[in-house]
């Protein structure tokens, strides 16, 4: 519980009509400013997401891509997630650019040996992807 003496006097005075409520029949939080809610919020948002997101791999969807005309061959994960995904490929293959960034040059050319983009991994070599299925299937 909060300190007692840092609480506002409506914050006392509800207290005080709460006295007669048995213990475990209701459950508050009485916080004000600058006493941590939006980190309580942000951990509790960020677990909902990892368990919306952590599911397992259910399926991995393969095909074939150009990237500035240059075959790349993708994967598409159907469940698993994806930031562990996408730090194994940074430790596996290396860093890797962005699509996108690389458009801005006058005569782009793909230069990565792997992509994340459109909930798809590009992979130059088939056998990085190969060893990415192998790794998360």
């Amino acid at each position: 519980m909060t300190n007692l003496t840092k609480l506002e006097l409506w914050q006392y005075r509800m207290l005080d009509k709460m006295q007669g409520i048995k213990k475990g029949q209701l459950s508050m939080m009485i916080a004000g400013r600058q006493s941590g809610k939006s980190v309580l919020s942000s951990q509790a948002f960020k677990r909902l997401w990892e368990d919306l997101h952590a599911r397992p791999v259910e399926n991995m969807v393969l095909s074939e891509g150009t990237v500035y005309g240059s075959r790349y061959y993708t994967v598409e994960p159907v469940g698993g997630y994806w930031p562990d995904m996408e730090v194994w490929c940074h430790e596996t293959f290396g860093e890797t650019g962005s699509i996108w960034a690389e458009t801005k040059n006058l005569t782009p050319t793909p230069h990565k040996r792997w992509y994340a983009n459109n909930r798809k991994f590009w992979f130059k070599n088939e056998a990085d992807r190969l060893m990415f299925i192998l790794r998360w299937r």
